[in-house]
């Protein structure tokens, strides 16, 4: 509504036209203050009419008096100002308030609310001073502040030379022009168009008001008596493409495409108010890309609001970010798993200090068994000494005594050695963990391995190449095999189970504890590979299965035209199928034993903890 009103009263002004040449004088003045005023963002309201063209000077100074008055604050409607209480400072939701104004809003705790949109902006420790200046609004009202200055320079020139900054009337100058005539290219007052005029041939002269008088048509530069009139269109002529009829014609523009100058002139105006609306949506899109941006900053960061309470007291309450939300989050984790190894910790150290109790008292009981032991055989060796030392007849009394005496400590040296043997005096105490904090006190870890797949895979050869080393004619398993294979500090227990259609409904029994499955695949079969998907597939669903490792063993591959391990993971859709699960495919040959190890390796480091596998 200002704005409507600021531009009412320029159009009333009736900025008065200046004589001389008009297109120096357009194009010195009103392009210049369209270009500031271009700068504001009102293109639309600083058309040129006809009949401006006069006093460029004044007529740009009263332009930039418009759009300085335009930049005023919308509380109290004063100009804003580079300096002092009018300095223009921005709100949180963009809207911008001079200094002063902001000082006389009420606080609300900490912060301030927008005049406009009720938004809340959180004030610093110094207050109002802390908030942002607009600095795009100053140096634009520093720019018109400039230009303002150089055209009233320009205002000054012209009054010099024409001693009045009105339009006299021609007949009369003490009279004020009105109206102009086409005809004669006159401006006259009211009065002296009527005396003038009253004769019957001038009365058809045809008179307009001054707001309505045309433009002054500037003349060719090099055909002086003609005006330009047309516009060249072809490249080589861009730098000056203006020509008047003798130009286009017989000049240097001869044979030249060509148009109209007004037709030309409109196309432009209408292109560059296509570019100002361009610009403005554009301008519009920053804004609100710049405020979601503040929005989501604000949000991230988290602060302090203003909230009302039930009896419409204001106080001032923190809302966390989305940054604080994700620390909090990732605090809470790490608690949970600091609690949950504090338990892994405390049940660990029971089964060692289980460990540690049961071997010492295995110890102090073997202790004193040889304490009891060197007592009777030091008893033994006294009464042999003894019994030496009687005579003869003594000596043969006492020989039954002495072979019973022989016989018990051979006894008890048999059990000694058989003890010792069998017995390693060590104080070490072997700890293996496993991937879910599990302790195991022992030299070996104990694994139960299932090795399933259809008949004829080479399940049988490799568990025996892994057994022995050795190489066994393949033969269709009936029933089962069990062999333990040991690997570094590993002892895997592998059932063997047959692949026959008919046994494996029984597959279901071995499933018990199993902590893994080895599924054996023949690479050379590839019409038995749906096959080998489908039971696959519905050891996948085995709930006694859901938390067992699973090693696919890509047999045979050594056989030319088998599948590799690339093209049965994705014939056999395993990354699908296996979704959730540990599992692993290995290429090998059990005959020659290649990848077998390297499957073993893999079983191996996600059963046990990374560090603490014995490489033997």
């Amino acid at each position: 509504m200002k704005e409507q009103n600021h531009f009412s009263q320029v159009g009333d002004a009736g900025l008065p036209d200046s004589g001389g040449d008009g297109f120096d004088g357009r194009a010195d003045g009103v392009e210049q203050v369209g270009e500031l005023t271009g700068s504001v963002g009102l293109p639309a309201l600083l058309q040129h009419k006809p009949g401006e063209g006069q006093h460029i000077g004044v007529e740009g100074s009263l332009l930039g008096h418009f759009c300085c008055q335009v930049l005023e604050c919308g509380v109290c409607e004063d100009v804003f100002s580079l300096q002092g209480d009018k300095v223009p400072r921005l709100l949180l939701c963009g809207h911008t308030v001079c200094h002063d104004c902001l000082t006389r809003l009420p606080l609300h705790g900490r912060a301030v609310r927008c005049p406009f949109d009720r938004q809340v902006t959180e004030l610093g420790d110094s207050g109002v001073w802390g908030l942002k200046k607009n600095f795009a609004l100053l140096e634009l009202l520093e720019r018109l502040q400039n230009g303002a200055t150089n055209q009233s320079g320009m205002a000054e020139d012209a009054l010099k030379g024409m001693g009045e900054c009105i339009i006299r009337c021609d007949e009369d100058e003490s009279h004020t022009a009105t109206m102009y005539c086409t005809v004669c290219a006159t401006h006259l007052c009211a009065e002296c168009s009527q005396l003038s005029h009253s004769t019957r041939t001038l009365a058809k002269h045809r008179r307009v008001p001054l707001a309505d008088k045309p433009h002054e048509k500037t003349l060719c530069p090099q055909h002086q008596v003609h005006a330009i009139e047309f516009v060249c269109l072809e490249e080589a002529c861009q730098p000056g493409p203006l020509m008047c009829c003798v130009c286009k014609e017989y000049g240097k523009h001869q044979g030249h495409k060509h148009a109209v100058l007004e037709t030309e002139a409109n196309q432009i105006r209408a292109s560059i108010l296509d570019m100002a609306h361009c610009i403005r949506t554009f301008t519009e899109e920053v804004s609100e890309y710049s405020r979601k941006l503040v929005g989501i900053v604000q949000q991230i960061e988290g602060g302090e609001q203003i909230v009302e309470d039930g009896v419409g007291m204001a106080h001032t309450e923190h809302v966390p970010g989305t940054a604080e939300s994700a620390r909090s989050c990732v605090r809470a984790y790490f608690a949970d798993l600091h609690e949950t190894l504090c338990r892994q910790e405390e049940m660990a150290l029971s089964v060692v200090d289980a460990h540690v109790r049961e071997r010492l008292i295995w110890l102090r009981q073997q202790q004193e068994d040889m304490t009891i032991l060197l007592s009777q055989v030091s008893t033994a060796c006294l009464h042999c000494e003894k019994t030496l030392q009687q005579d003869d007849c003594r000596v043969v009394l006492a020989k039954r005594e002495i072979n019973c005496l022989l016989e018990t400590l051979q006894k008890q040296q048999h059990q000694f050695t058989e003890l010792a043997d069998h017995i390693q005096l060590d104080a070490g105490i072997p700890v293996t963990f496993t991937k879910d904090n599990r302790v195991h006190i022992g030299p070996k870890m104990e694994i139960r391995v299932v090795t399933l797949g259809l008949d004829c895979a080479g399940k049988t050869t490799i568990l025996f190449k892994l057994k022995q080393d050795e190489f066994m004619q393949p033969i269709p398993t009936i029933g089962f095999n069990v062999e333990t294979v040991e690997y570094k500090n590993l002892k895997f227990t592998i059932w063997d189970v047959g692949g026959k259609h008919k046994l494996r409904p029984l597959w279901k029994h071995y499933y018990l504890n199993t902590q893994a499955v080895v599924f054996v695949i023949d690479s050379c079969h590839r019409d038995r590979l749906m096959e080998a998907h489908s039971e696959l597939a519905k050891l996948l669903t085995e709930k006694e299965l859901r938390d067992a490792l699973l090693l696919i063993f890509a047999n045979k591959q050594d056989v030319p035209g088998a599948l590799s391990v690339e093209e049965m993971t994705e014939l056999l859709s395993l990354h699908k199928l296996c979704c959730g699960r540990s599992w692993h495919i290995q290429g090998c040959d059990a005959r020659s034993g290649m990848g077998l190890h390297e499957g073993l390796d893999w079983l191996s480091r996600q059963l046990v903890a990374a560090g603490v596998l014995d490489v033997a």
